[in-house]
């Protein structure tokens, strides 16, 4: 039996396990996609194992709901930050690896926590994009804050196609071999809504964090720099912080354990 804890940051779900004992051997993608897979399975948007790590509290591998190795997780590093310091593997302030890159986090309380991102990196502008063949009438920006992401402002995100039109852009020839997320963003009211298609779940989610920084980046291109830009997405909400000196950007939000659970060792 393999002991795993249900965990969500604003909707945004996934399978937890304490791997410090190398139980849990590393898997073949079909089996996570039989754990993540909902009714059948526990239902989750990725997994994510947690293991010693000599140089920083602790090391954080992370797997799509697909079955794929996942380069980053923004709300999905912020659960495993929080189920660290529950297991004390880590203080309220840590650090933890992911692909050999190094991220600081902070337990801000039991429901909440702050994650010190990596600087984005420009990949195309809006009319690079278009030069690419990407088909969108407003301003567009495609950014990697740790994986990829595609952002286009829209009018209203929930007249959007989000799972037609995001599945069409995510495998559009400009963002071979990998592909990319996509992010559509509103803002209007005072208010910057998110609704996401994400590489390796293939769907819509309810929070993307990586995500809600790429949007945050825009933003602050688009409208101007502001020290923090708040989203709601369909699970909640969350927010993006710049301070600093050099400059850093924070993604900071609720964090959930559901339950937790046995795995069958067969399963």
């Amino acid at each position: 039996m393999i002991q795993f804890y249900k965990m969500h940051g604003a909707g945004n779900d996934f399978v937890l396990i304490d791997n410090r004992g190398n139980h849990f051997k590393l898997p073949d993608p079909e089996r996570i996609r039989r754990i993540c897979q909902a009714h059948t399975g526990v239902g989750a948007d990725g997994l994510m194992l947690l293991s010693d790590s000599s140089d920083n509290d602790f090391k954080l591998q992370y797997f799509n709901a697909d079955g794929s190795k996942g380069e980053m997780c923004g709300n999905g590093a912020r659960c495993a930050v929080r189920f660290a310091h529950s297991l004390k593997m880590a203080d309220s302030s840590c650090s933890f690896d992911i692909d050999n890159v190094q991220y600081q986090a902070e337990v801000v309380s039991d429901t909440f926590v702050k994650l010190a991102m990596q600087p984005p990196q420009m990949l195309m502008d809006a009319a690079q994009l278009r030069v690419a063949g990407v088909d969108h009438p407003g301003p567009m920006l495609w950014l990697d804050t740790g994986v990829p992401h595609l952002v286009l402002l829209v009018e209203d995100v929930a007249e959007i196609d989000v799972v037609g039109r995001g599945r069409r852009l995510r495998h559009h020839a400009a963002f071979k071999p990998s592909g990319t997320n996509v992010n559509f963003l509103a803002a209007a009211d005072g208010k910057m809504k998110i609704r996401v298609y994400e590489r390796g779940v293939e769907n819509e989610t309810l929070a993307c964090g990586t995500g809600a920084v790429a949007c945050a980046v825009f933003a602050a291109r688009q409208f101007g720099k502001a020290a923090a830009f708040q989203f709601e997405v369909p699970g909640g909400e969350l927010s993006v912080e710049f301070s600093g000196s050099p400059e850093k950007i924070y993604l900071c939000g609720p964090v959930t354990t559901v339950y937790k659970g046995e795995l069958f060792a067969g399963f």
